[in-house]
């Protein structure tokens, strides 16, 4: 009988090598000094859920409004730099491994439009979820319609499980940064799987697997090896079946350590 998962991915520096925001700010005459000064000012007067930052500015800070409309983020949707075979990627997984299958989306906090466009013959449209804004003359921003980060990234997630019909524990989800803690402690209550392409110790605590890789094909590493169960030799055979022959495959176990007198 055939195992059905649901795999999530967050977009930026999951699926990105470059942050949207910072995209978007050099196209608008805004340094990335600037834009981090916003962003940790509105971090530390805690005014909108973690991921929601360049939301926020979109829609109330003067160096934005009115001056971001569909046209620039589709365009900054078709720069923005991407990580290797994501084609490849959700591919492998659509046609399934073995005796499981996957059903795969994107789940960003990143506006809709950028993600679209960045995954645009990747993925279906209704396959990712954006932050969606509304839009007055001249398509500009005018307001946010749905974000999704943090506490909202859990609820679009929930409502993709109900929509594939898997339970939480077949729920494998991918991120980076802060915006992605409050799932992936939601799917570990749950016995789901999250994986994290970041280094940052945080988020080693709340993720079954930690990947670094600019290619995105090596999350399926620890699917291959913690669900398909498959041994290390079977799953370099799995590479290069598909072309790709695992050149370095460096296991550690890190521990942030400090100890004070």
């Amino acid at each position: 009988m055939k195992k059905k998962y649901l795999f999530v991915s967050d977009f930026d520096k999951t699926l990105s090598v470059e942050d949207n925001g910072e995209l978007l700010c050099a196209k608008l005459g805004i340094s990335v000094q600037d834009f981090y000064a916003k962003i940790e000012e509105i971090r530390r007067r805690n005014i909108v859920q973690l991921g929601g930052e360049l939301t926020y500015l979109l829609t109330r800070d003067k160096d934005f409004i009115g001056k971001v409309n569909k046209k620039l983020l589709y365009e900054v949707g078709r720069e923005i730099k991407l990580k290797k075979n994501i084609p490849e990627l959700f591919k492998i997984l659509n046609d399934g491994i073995g005796d499981f299958t996957f059903s795969s989306y994107v789940v960003s906090a990143a506006p809709q439009e950028i993600v679209d466009e960045a995954l645009k013959g990747m993925l279906p449209h209704d396959h990712i979820f954006g932050t969606k804004f509304t839009y007055g003359k001249n398509e500009t921003i005018i307001d946010v319609e749905r974000t999704n980060a943090a506490h909202a990234k859990v609820a679009t997630v929930d409502m993709l499980k109900d929509r594939e019909k898997v339970p939480h524990d077949r729920i494998i989800y991918v991120g980076d940064g802060a915006s992605d803690i409050h799932v992936m402690l939601h799917l570990l209550s749950y016995r789901g799987y999250p994986i994290t392409v970041s280094q940052a110790p945080y988020m080693g605590h709340i993720c079954r697997r930690t990947v670094i890789s600019d290619n995105v094909l090596s999350i399926l590493i620890p699917i291959l090896e913690d669900i398909v169960k498959l041994s290390e030799d079977e799953i370099r055979s799995f590479f290069e079946e598909r072309g790709h022959s695992v050149k370095d495959w460096s296991r550690t176990k890190t521990e942030w350590i400090d100890l004070e007198e």
